[in-house]
């Protein structure tokens, strides 16, 4: 049985599954993505029965012990804290990125603002989309968390001409019952890659749920105040940290996309990574 591969930006974890079903129920936290640029140390998790439950030896030597649930929390857990870690003193914004026409474009929005569900008709559209999660900034250059696109399952009838990988995608119950399916960026046949690099332009997504899509440009103070609310800062060095962050404001192109139909939002996010310079 092939492990379930957990990459972030400095390691590979690989679950090591008791059966078939139990790896269905885990294969929710996978992700693959290709990282060209970045060497990765490996580290095995064997999970194993246990009294009915399921018992996973962590890298830190910590047992968890419970259900499939319990094991994905531990791996979320151990996730994020590898990505802060690995990055310290970096802020952390909240968006999915994608290129577009050799652009990197992110996408920032609140829960419920669309941005998962645009991210996967992009990707199914023959883009390439990095992450759906963070991006970090860095002195001198961004990189996308390696996650899946987290798409709950009643958004999905949005997106026209799905195939069946998508329904075919794991899935976990959200706490209100909804379900939430973990969609590899790969989906719509390009391969999934996260490099290091410049990012050329930010937008910013309004709900517009039923309607038309139409994208304006703001300015930087505007961007800035944003960020700000969409952000991860670090716990230590929070001064250098939104100084980065207001650096990004004043460089980096920003607009506000009122999200509505996906097929003019597409249009709109061409039309802005073909203007960038």
């Amino acid at each position: 049985m092939r492990p379930i591969v957990c990459r972030t930006l400095r390691r590979e974890y690989r679950l090591h599954p008791p059966s078939d079903e139990v790896a269905s129920l885990l294969r929710f936290v996978e992700a693959a993505p290709e990282l060209p640029a970045l060497p990765l140390e490996v580290l095995d998790i064997p999970v194993r029965f246990r009294d009915g439950f399921l018992a996973a030896t962590l890298p830190s030597g910590e047992l968890v012990e419970g259900t499939p649930n319990h094991v994905l929390s531990a791996m979320h857990r151990i996730i994020l804290a590898d990505l802060v870690e690995g990055e310290p003193g970096a802020p952390f914004l909240h968006g999915a990125t994608v290129m577009i026409g050799g652009r990197r474009v992110l996408l920032v929005g609140h829960k419920g603002s669309g941005k998962s569900t645009l991210a996967l008709h992009l990707a199914l559209a023959g883009y390439d989309v990095e992450g759906d999660e963070h991006l970090v900034i860095r002195d001198s250059e961004v990189v996308a968390r390696p996650r899946t696109l987290r798409v709950k399952e009643g958004s999905l009838h949005l997106v026209a001409k799905l195939p069946d990988q998508v329904w075919q995608a794991p899935s976990v119950h959200n706490w209100d019952g909804s379900i939430v399916r973990s969609i590899s960026p790969a989906v719509g046949g390009r391969p999934w890659a996260i490099r290091p690099g410049r990012l050329d332009a930010m937008v910013f997504l309004v709900a517009n749920h039923g309607g038309r899509s139409a994208a304006r440009p703001i300015v930087s103070k505007d961007a800035f105040g944003r960020l700000m609310g969409e952000v991860m800062l670090p716990r230590t060095g929070v001064a250098a940290a939104a100084g980065r962050l207001r650096q990004v404001a004043v460089e980096v192109p920003a607009y506000q996309l009122l999200l509505g139909d996906l097929a003019t939002a597409e249009w709109h996010l061409s039309s802005i990574a073909s203007q960038l310079t």
